[in-house]
């Protein structure tokens, strides 16, 4: 265990003090949430605030740490089950052994659930971004069921679900 945590701030420590930019024109994109313009800059802003540091600033990943997010996602975010199995991580966290590309990655993902459901909205925008894909991969609606889930998903069952859902 703090053998872990060295690691983690040893990365810490190589990766950008500044959150990563935005392409030009991807800042600026919008996209609709509810009958609102939702600016997809906003989850780009909480990626680099709550998720960089362990998993890239561009979501490439950091080996022996996390997996990538940009590139695996994208079969994942095409399917309901994959959606939900990505709103339920970013809600609850994850925590144990996962496989990803190849790579083995035993740790832990802190829950979000302290976001809001727009900002939680806001970053799946930010996550089917990575993945070359447009829109909102879950709405309030999801948000406020997957929220309202009793008794809430354990670590070992959002595992098997990852199991069923990534290719």
């Amino acid at each position: 265990m703090l053998r872990s945590h060295a690691l983690r701030l040893v990365l810490l420590q190589h990766q950008p003090r500044r959150p990563p930019r935005l392409p030009p024109g991807r800042a600026q994109r919008r996209q609709l949430v509810h009958g609102q313009r939702q600016p997809t800059a906003r989850g780009a802003e909480i990626f680099a605030g709550n998720c960089f540091a362990c998993h890239g600033a561009q979501g490439q990943g950091v080996p022996g740490l996390a997996p990538a997010l940009a590139g695996p996602l994208s079969p994942v975010l095409a399917r309901p089950e994959g959606r939900g199995y990505v709103l339920r991580v970013l809600l609850h966290g994850l925590s144990g052994r996962i496989v990803s590309q190849g790579q083995t990655f035993v740790g832990a993902m802190p829950a979000q659930a302290a976001l809001t459901d727009a900002d939680l909205i806001a970053v799946g925008a930010h996550l089917a971004a990575l993945n070359g894909r447009e829109g909102m991969p879950f709405d309030a609606a999801e948000v406020a069921a997957a929220r309202a889930e009793s008794p809430v998903p354990s670590h070992k069952a959002l595992r098997d679900l990852r199991a069923r859902v990534m290719p």
